[in-house]
């Protein structure tokens, strides 16, 4: 046993050192320094890991076994819009939902790829289909990317959206000119904070501070920034988390904005909570983030698509969250798990 960990370790680190060269350095964001920006990478505000807690997690990791395929039953195909007033979320797979809201269809972390990275051999394979064929999607107006990962940062999926509907993409300081190095434009990048406004609308889009971290390479980590979204439109503030740990930047949110909505939290690959508690939220931390945020309706993502290292069973965060709403005294209709596919009207 001893031996097998040494040699999982090795294989793993050797993997990403593969990737580092056939990959190249992750882009450098060259801004002045800030108080998350130290002139070079990146930084969370809270206490984070270190290389040799990876370690530890790498040689503490204890898998549970998924299943290899999981069918689901078809859903129907999304509206090409939803008028004034009215809000529509649709739930396809790991960070990518539909959002319709005020004539606007906006996608976040889009990924319809087989694998969640640049190669078969190392990349978690998914273990489901999206939800929603990539040709049944509505014309796209935004795209939203929380950082830079393979899960939420997929070129092949983007080269295809914006050959077949162009359309406006929203990330963090440093992927803008990853993404212009790839050959796609209308890429517009944000610090924390700051807003993408539409001016013929009242709708405008803020990226959001988040507790996570960015890299596409061994040496690549944190170059690029990483975040959420706020969309605040007329028809109400919408929150969409990205990948985030439970964290004080919240309290942030809660301040600037009074109520939500909708929010779209993160429920699973939570697992060893030590390590994972300054990566993702598990579905208590996302339990109190609806409440923390006052909102009138969430849902889970991130959950039961990729096998990305599993240390909780593939439907554990539907378990967590029952437990989490009844520890908090809270209905079920209150954080909803979609199905694959599956659309929601927000009232």
């Amino acid at each position: 046993m001893f031996f097998g960990k040494i040699v999982n370790i090795f294989l793993m680190l050797m993997g990403v050192m593969i990737m580092q060269l056939l990959c190249g350095c992750s882009v450098l964001y060259n801004g002045a320094p800030s108080d998350h920006f130290d002139g070079s990478r990146f930084f969370n505000k809270e206490p984070d890991h270190n290389f040799w807690d990876e370690v530890k997690w790498l040689w503490q990791m204890d898998t549970v076994e998924w299943p290899e395929y999981i069918e689901d039953d078809p859903q129907p195909k999304p509206e090409s819009y939803v008028g004034d007033g009215k809000l529509k979320v649709t739930y396809i797979n790991h960070a990518t939902v539909l959002i319709q809201v005020d004539s606007l269809n906006i996608l976040t972390d889009p990924i319809w790829s087989e694998y969640a990275g640049p190669f078969s051999w190392f990349s978690p394979k998914r273990i489901r289909k999206p939800g929603v064929d990539l040709n049944d999607l509505p014309k796209i107006d935004f795209i939203l990317i929380s950082h830079d990962h393979y899960d939420h940062l997929d070129l092949k999926t983007l080269e295809q959206l914006l050959k077949k509907h162009h359309p406006v993409i929203l990330a963090g300081l440093g992927i803008k000119e990853l993404l212009e190095d790839e050959g796609f434009d209308n890429v517009y990048e944000l610090d924390w904070w700051n807003e993408y406004k539409i001016n013929s609308s009242e709708t405008k889009f803020i990226f959001v501070p988040s507790l996570h971290g960015s890299g596409r390479t061994l040496f690549g980590g944190n170059r690029t920034l990483w975040g959420g979204f706020v969309i605040q439109s007329k028809s109400g503030n919408i929150y969409f988390a990205g990948d985030t740990g439970y964290g004080n930047f919240l309290d942030s949110l809660k301040k600037k904005f009074s109520d939500f909505r909708l929010t779209i939290l993160p429920v699973g690959n939570y697992e060893k909570r030590w390590f994972m508690k300054t990566q993702h939220m598990n579905p208590e931390d996302a339990v109190k983030t609806h409440r923390l945020l006052n909102s009138r309706q969430s849902i889970g993502i991130h959950y039961a698509t990729f096998a990305e290292h599993p240390e909780q069973a593939v439907d554990a965060h539907e378990k967590d969250l029952k437990s989490a709403l009844v520890k908090y005294n809270m209905p079920d209709s209150s954080f909803l798990i979609l199905r694959f596919g599956e659309g929601l009207f927000v009232e």
